[in-house]
Parts: C-alpha cells; sequence; structure tokens
C-alpha cells in the first residue's frame, strides 16, 4: 500500500515537472526580452547592404533611396502591460530633419502599427516584427501605393526621448 502512494507521488511529480518545463518553453522566442519595453527611443534605419529588402514588381518608382524616413522616435507616453505597448511617435526625413510622419503606435513582440499623418493625409501601416533585440529590429510591410513589400533594419541609437 505505500509503495503505490509513493509511485503515485513520484509519476505526479515527474508530470508537474514536464509541465513546467513545457511551459517555461513554450514561451517565445524573444529569450525573454519584451519589445514594448525597448521600443522606447531612436531609432534609425540601416543603410547597409541587406538592411532595406524591397520585393515585388519595383521599377524605379520605389527605391531604398526613395524612402523618406530616417530616423523613428518612440515615445512610452501611452500605457503597457508587459504584452502590449501604446504610446506616440514620429519619424523625420532623411536629409531635411523635418517630421513626415507622426501619431500613435501600439506594437507588440509580432506587430508594430503605425497611426498617424503623413504628408500624404492620415495613415495606417502594419509592420510585422520578424526579429528584435534590444538594439536592433527588423520589421516587414507591404506599400499598397507600389504594391511591393518593404523589409526593414532599424538600429537603436538612444533610449532617451528628448524631442
Amino acid at each position: 500500500m505505500l509503495s503505490k502512494k509513493y509511485k503515485y507521488l513520484s509519476r505526479a511529480a515527474c508530470l508537474a515537472a514536464l509541465l513546467l518545463l513545457f511551459i517555461s518553453c513554450t514561451g517565445g522566442d524573444d529569450d525573454g526580452r519584451r519589445l514594448g519595453e525597448t521600443i522606447v527611443g531612436t531609432w534609425q534605419r540601416g543603410w547597409n547592404e541587406g538592411d532595406i529588402i524591397i520585393e515585388g514588381n519595383v521599377g524605379d518608382e520605389f527605391t531604398p533611396d526613395k524612402i523618406d524616413y530616417d530616423l523613428f522616435i518612440f515615445q512610452g507616453d501611452g500605457s503597457y502591460n508587459g504584452m502590449v505597448r501604446k504610446g506616440s511617435f514620429f519619424a523625420t526625413e532623411v536629409e531635411e530633419g523635418e517630421v513626415v510622419f507622426k501619431g500613435n503606435y501600439q506594437c507588440d513582440n509580432s506587430n508594430l502599427k503605425l497611426e498617424g499623418q503623413s504628408g500624404f493625409g492620415y495613415q495606417s501601416l502594419l509592420l510585422q516584427i520578424l526579429s528584435f533585440t534590444d538594439d536592433i529590429m527588423q520589421v516587414r510591410y507591404v506599400d499598397e501605393t507600389y504594391h511591393v513589400t518593404v523589409t526593414l533594419t532599424i538600429r537603436k541609437i538612444s533610449d532617451s526621448v528628448d524631442y
């Protein structure tokens, strides 16, 4: 009778350990970092080879040098619950530094949604987050105007937002 009780307890302990291991392994592939914790700050689009990839029938109309924005400034003035961060942002133009896109953003580890005003009026842009670390993010979006898919690498250059 006593040995059955110990067998039952040992099986239950093994099952609990396996369940705990499974839960800890399925927590995501970002090794514990949350994009919402690291996105606040200034990010700059990459200029290295492969930092901008444009897929689709582009022609001369949509090339990397014709992308207006250079810096993205994400402010953490909204809410954050550990899964989703909301705040405001603006993006500045490459040479003059003029604001070309500003509004609100919302992000989790999979998507970054930008909603705001640009030179073309109200715009909503949904970027799929391909990967991120504390200081590098790779995102992809579909440009409906040109019918192309754009993959961007942006790098964090500052944690503070002084604008």
